[in-house]
């Protein structure tokens, strides 16, 4: 949200100096993305936060900054509207809109909104068009009420509020042409045509122009998750929808025609007879049970009661005191859409007192704890693919719609459905990410639009599957593990041609990870019933299981996916193992006592012609042994010739065990000597020897 600090001070006090007002709106949650102290008015760039419609205006903001200052909060003047018999019938025929208003204004003169109010329009970064949509938009910039003005002379039989009908078609404000609207969209309509789409956009053949002498003004609520829809099926976002989809003030309809009221009569407009509402929202009154003592115990403050209930009502709240000592919290009407619990009301306090000013202190920690079977296997897959040449990289829970059909998940694929966010600020991040090859592929897009396309990079996360019989009743989770590569594997050397990173090379990788984890994972023959098989190469592409079970998959990306990302001469390869499949059969690491004196290791080398297997004479050495011969390990080759034959020398390393101390140096010499003499007999005819 765009403003400046001028139109902020017109509502409440704020520090001279901008730095500390930037300060002062970080503490509140309302961050500052941009701020040039040194332009007139001091303009500011806000992020406002998903959930919290009301600050969408300068006196919501205003009124947040004053539950952290105690400032008075200074509203705009607004004129009273009498409701009565409305200027024009309306119909409403649909409980998506709980209270609908009509407000006649009459043009009794010609003039232009005062140099105040036209700053407002200035200030937020929009533009004069005329009095009428001027007062409207300034109305909101200083409220949060949308409101839309008719033109009366073009309405034609009742005003209904209804939804739209199959093929029905608008023609919103600023298009070219009609569009159709999608059935079940909430319109504003006459008897021929519609007005408006409820809650984003008004219509061009009821729009006022400079001929305009009298006006039908509408100020209305309606549900968040309808106008959601409708912004997101025409393609249109408007101030309004951005209100609207994040919940309105239901008992703000009235204040909000009344100060464009109040704004038109500097332009010589006036109303006419009282306002018609429609519709049967009243306040529910909610009640939120708050107790003092576990707030303060919560926050680690010793704030009394009293600073409470003071604190609370800067933003709105009521309390009432009860018997036992408990709060009785009423919610104001601007905050029915995120204030149900006592924490919430914590988070207001919280947010009064400062964040910088409550205690600071470590949260306790248990020292020694063994890591979970899945942060084993993690670090053990990391170190897997990090020695082989991958990065690990972060990227988002979510992503768009735009994103999802790049992959080619159409209406039916096991893919397409998502859990969606219901008021996301940016539509990158609409949907919760059910797939990690999405992102994996656009890293190397990204990649490749820099030059570089020589890509390894892999990332633990997790994906989000709808699944209302989970226990959030929302969706179930999947921790898993991807890698992708492209480009070339190695780099050319002297030694040899660069090697492409193929599929191969992720086979290759599976082995790796199953001989670090000691499980059996063996890769297998593709599977179409895999989620993500249709994204893959169908002739390079295969399963990777354990124990007869899919629990990841591997393979090149599809050649037409490889293309809706712009990519050209480069073959992503793409490998997903399941976490938690992973750990199915991991056990806790067992531990034992370290012996109180060290083992003894002694080495043994011996050269062998190629004819002889190294691990036959190690084989041979361990079963000769005595009992105490804990290990019998090749540590060195050395590969030289001798008379014209390639010749090996393995050096063997023998480990004794001496737990108790008491095996002396000529008994383990002695078991050395036997055992040079076992592999002498054993193998000496072949050519074996002692180095």
């Amino acid at each position: 949200m765009r403003l400046s600090l001028d139109l902020l001070r017109r509502h409440v006090d704020l520090p001279a100096d901008p730095a500390a007002v930037r300060s002062l709106l970080d503490a509140c949650g309302l961050e500052v993305k941009r701020i040039d102290p040194a332009a007139a008015g001091v303009p500011v760039t806000l992020e406002l936060l998903a959930n919290r419609g009301d600050h969408h205006c300068l006196t919501g903001i205003a009124r947040e900054l004053s539950g952290h200052t105690g400032a008075t909060v200074r509203w705009p003047e607004v004129t009273p509207l009498t409701a009565g018999d409305g200027p024009h019938p309306v119909h409403l025929h649909t409980d998506l809109c709980p209270v609908y208003t009509l407000t006649r204004l009459v043009r009794r003169g010609d003039g232009a909104l005062a140099p105040e109010a036209l700053a407002v329009l200035d200030g937020t970064g929009l533009k004069s068009v005329g009095p009428v949509v001027d007062a409207t938009n300034v109305a909101y910039k200083e409220l949060g009420q949308p409101t839309h003005a008719f033109d009366a002379a073009t309405i034609e039989g009742p005003i209904t509020v209804r939804l739209s009908r199959p093929g029905e078609q608008a023609w919103p404000l600023f298009q070219e042409a009609k569009v159709t609207v999608p059935e079940g969209t909430i319109v504003i309509a006459d008897d021929v045509k519609v007005l408006a789409i409820a809650g984003v956009i008004g219509c061009e053949e009821s729009k006022t122009t400079a001929a305009t002498t009298t006006v039908l003004l509408e100020s209305a609520a309606f549900d968040p998750v309808a106008v959601r829809k409708a912004a997101r099926a025409l393609g249109l976002a408007t101030d309004s929808s951005a209100r609207f989809e994040r919940g309105a003030d239901f008992s703000q309809p009235l204040q909000g025609a009344g100060r464009v009221a109040t704004l038109l009569a500097a332009a010589g407009w006036e109303v006419d007879g009282p306002t018609g509402v429609a519709g049967g929202w009243t306040d529910p009154r909610r009640v939120v049970r708050m107790v003092p003592e576990r707030c303060r115990r919560f926050l680690d403050v010793t704030t009394s009661d009293d600073e409470l209930v003071a604190r609370l009502a800067r933003y709105g709240f009521v309390c009432t005191p009860e018997a036992d000592g408990a709060l009785a919290v009423r919610v104001p009407p601007h905050r029915l859409w995120d204030v149900v619990y006592p924490a919430d009301l914590y988070e207001e306090v919280v947010k009064s007192i400062g964040y910088e000013h409550t205690p600071r202190g470590l949260p306790p920690v248990d020292m020694g704890a063994l890591p979970t079977p899945v942060e084993s296997v993690s670090d053990t897959v990391a170190d897997v693919l990090v020695g082989a040449g991958f990065y690990e990289v972060v990227t988002d829970g979510f992503y768009s719609r735009a994103l999802r059909d790049q992959l080619g998940f159409g209406p039916g694929h096991p893919l397409h459905a998502h859990v969606e966010t219901a008021n996301a600020l940016d539509r990158a991040y609409s949907l919760l990410k059910n797939n990690a090859l999405a992102q994996a592929v656009e890293g190397v897009a990204l990649n490749v639009r820099m030059k570089h396309d020589a890509i390894k990079a892999f990332e633990f996360t997790r994906t989000f599957h709808p699944d209302p019989t989970a226990s959030n009743g929302v969706c179930s989770e999947r921790r898993l593990v991807w890698a992708l590569c492209a480009g070339p594997e190695r780099p050319a050397t002297w030694a040899g041609p660069a090697r492409p990173a193929d599929v191969w090379f992720l086979k290759g990788l599976v082995d790796e990870i199953a001989h670090a984890l000691d499980l059996p994972l063996q890769v297998g023959p593709a599977d179409a019933a895999q989620p993500l098989s249709s994204a893959l190469h169908p002739g390079r592409q295969a399963t990777v299981c354990l124990d007869g079970r899919v629990v990841g998959i591997l393979g090149e990306v599809h050649p037409e996916v490889v293309a809706r990302f712009k990519l050209k001469r480069i073959r992503p390869c793409y490998l997903e193992l399941g976490l938690v499949d992973l750990c199915a059969d991991a056990r806790p690491p067992a531990f034992s006592e370290p012996p109180r004196v060290p083992p003894v290791v002694r080495n043994l080398a011996f050269t062998l012609p190629p004819k002889v297997a190294a691990g036959d004479v190690a084989d041979a050495l361990q079963a000769a042994g005595p009992a105490w011969l804990r290990s019998v390990e090749v540590v060195d080759l050395f590969e030289h010739v001798e008379d014209g034959v390639p010749m090996r020398t393995f050096t063997y390393a023998l480990t004794y065990a001496n737990d108790d101390g008491d095996r002396t140096a000529e008994a383990m010499n002695g078991a050395t000597e036997a055992l040079i003499a076992v592999v002498d007999a054993a193998f000496g005819p072949a050519g074996v020897k002692l180095r």
